[in-house]
């Protein structure tokens, strides 16, 4: 006899609840203590995006840095979707939605190739280099949009979008090939103040192995990384709070930093 999967929610309602939550930047009426298993977690995401309408054009990693895991309560990465609706311009400015529990600097990769490119590919720092066509800054907000459960898990930040709330992509970056990205030094400035300072390396050992770890995260589910794909591989910072009316300038080694206004 087959086995029969039941799913304890129902995905898509949900789903639209979650929407509504995220563009009126509200916290929707939602247990996601409900969610049980990983995969009920993916699906939710996904019937959350069907309903935004928008645009998946990658992947963002959220609890690769271990102050970031140790502060959502995470074992391990979560991986959410890349929304193009949710990248800002640099510059721009956000109004803060309920529920944000912080921002953090990092990086976004474009993937040039398929990764793995085949099953003989094992996904590692080295291989990753070699898949990726570009790389660039990344000041990224993160939140809910459920109080529910009170305290994360793995599960519930992955049905929850991957808490994305937004990402401002700084400009490609002439050269990254040659730098040493583990030894780089992140920031995180907040009206004029320095209030968290990382270095790539704080991220899984090197943002490139995060880069790896996805794609092999991906190859278990039977899929992977394709050409075009952008990848956000989580703070080299730690989680900073943000409130209304301050302004965040993100910067990494020498690369050209990144601003955004909250109101």
């Amino acid at each position: 006899m087959l086995a029969l999967r039941i799913v304890a929610i129902d995905l898509d309602a949900e789903g639209r609840r979650l929407a509504q939550a995220r563009i009126a930047g509200t916290l929707a009426d939602v247990d996601l203590s409900a969610v049980t298993t990983p995969q009920d977690a993916e699906d939710l995401s996904d019937a959350t995006v069907r309903a935004l309408g928008w645009a998946q054009v990658g992947y963002a990693l959220v609890g690769t840095h271990p102050a970031v895991a140790r502060t959502l309560r995470l074992d391990g990465p979560v991986v959410g979707p890349l929304l193009r609706e949710a990248m800002l311009d640099d510059g721009g400015s956000l109004r803060l939605p309920r529920g944000v529990l912080g921002a953090g600097v990092g990086l976004t990769f474009l993937i040039g190739r398929s990764f793995p490119f085949t099953d003989e590919e094992a996904p590692t720092a080295r291989n990753a280099l070699g898949a990726c066509a570009a790389c660039r800054l990344d000041l990224h907000v993160l939140g809910r949009r459920t109080a529910l459960p009170t305290v994360l898990n793995e599960r519930a930040a992955t049905a929850d979008l991957g808490l994305e709330v937004a990402h401002v992509p700084g400009p490609w970056i002439d050269g990254w090939t040659t730098t040493d990205l583990s030894a780089a030094e992140a920031s995180l400035t907040v009206d004029g103040n320095v209030v968290a300072r990382g270095y790539g390396r704080d991220v899984m050992g090197d943002p490139l192995d995060a880069v790896a770890w996805l794609a092999r995260h991906l190859a278990d589910r039977g899929s992977g990384l394709n050409g075009g794909d952008l990848v956000s591989v989580g703070s080299c910072t730690g989680l900073a709070q943000v409130l209304p009316g301050q302004t965040l300038l993100a910067g990494f080694g020498d690369f050209a930093p990144v601003s955004l206004s909250l109101r």
